[in-house]
């Protein structure tokens, strides 16, 4: 398993990613429709924050803001059909995603490696803790790569990775 360090600088790495691949886009950008069908630019962003959140959850840290205001992106929630209720700002998002960004980091800093052997509660299983944000990492990656092909949908043809 990778250590924690390791992981601060891949997050630190996604992070610019997310900046990258938002660079320049409206929200009018974000909220494109992939045809036939699938999730908007701004619903990844979005989801991506709750994930962030289960990593805060998952290692003892403390959510930057009220969680509700994301729960319209919550894991199997409807895609976004345009500027509806609960939908945030791009801009909003990838700030709020700098205050998820720096509370894993923060977190991760007073860890030691070990903590990642400890077994915590997920539903009605026990797993590390460990394997619980190897797992909320890989889905986290899943959408960051969705993020290209969103932003390419917008006109941006640059070549960012």
């Amino acid at each position: 398993m990778i250590t924690i360090r390791d992981l601060q600088r891949i997050l630190e790495m996604e992070n610019e990613i997310i900046h990258d691949q938002t660079a320049g886009l409206s929200q009018a950008d974000s909220l494109l429709q992939p045809q036939p069908g699938g999730n908007c630019l701004n619903w990844v962003v979005g989801h991506l924050l709750t994930n962030q959140l289960e990593i805060i959850d998952a290692i003892g840290g403390t959510v930057p803001f009220d969680s509700m205001i994301v729960q319209r992106y919550q894991r199997s929630s409807e895609p976004i059909r345009g500027d509806e209720e609960g939908v945030l700002a791009l801009n909003t998002m990838v700030s709020m995603h700098d205050q998820t960004h720096q509370v894993i980091n923060d977190k991760l800093n007073t860890m030691k490696e070990e903590d990642f052997e400890n077994e915590i509660q997920i539903g009605e299983r026990k797993i590390k803790l460990g394997w619980r944000v190897f797992f909320l990492h890989f889905h986290y990656t899943y959408h960051i790569g969705q993020l290209e092909f969103l932003r390419q949908m917008a006109g941006k043809l640059d070549k960012l990775i």
